[in-house]
């Protein structure tokens, strides 16, 4: 399946725990998806699980926020951006991570929305 496909299962998800999701031609770097979730903006960046798994090597949480590692050389030129961006989305208070399905969104915002 290609990364649209994981973005459709994703919103579908979404909508149909009542939560707000679309996805469209948005600037580089900007997530895949953006929404609600209980009045919480959420930005999700999504990729396959191949993509994902690359880019989780070179990548780790610590306080809340994605630092990229000192050997990142298995990220893609605009993937720093959407690191980045999804950094500063966290920082105001938002929702953001990457992904590659349902599961994996719905953990997140348990974790973060008490």
């Amino acid at each position: 399946m290609n990364e649209s496909g994981y973005q459709k299962k994703i919103i579908d998800g979404i909508k149909k725990d009542g939560g707000e999701a679309f996805t469209g031609s948005f600037p580089t770097g900007q997530a895949d998806i953006v929404g609600m979730i209980n009045t919480k903006y959420i930005a999700i960046e999504v990729k396959t699980p191949e993509n994902y798994k690359r880019v989780m090597r070179c990548v780790h949480e610590e306080d809340g926020l994605y630092v990229i590692d000192d050997n990142s050389s298995c990220l893609k030129e605009h993937e720093f951006l959407q690191i980045t961006k999804l950094n500063n989305t966290r920082k105001r208070g938002g929702l953001a991570l990457l992904a590659h399905n349902y599961e994996q969104v719905k953990d997140y915002v348990s974790e973060n929305i008490r």
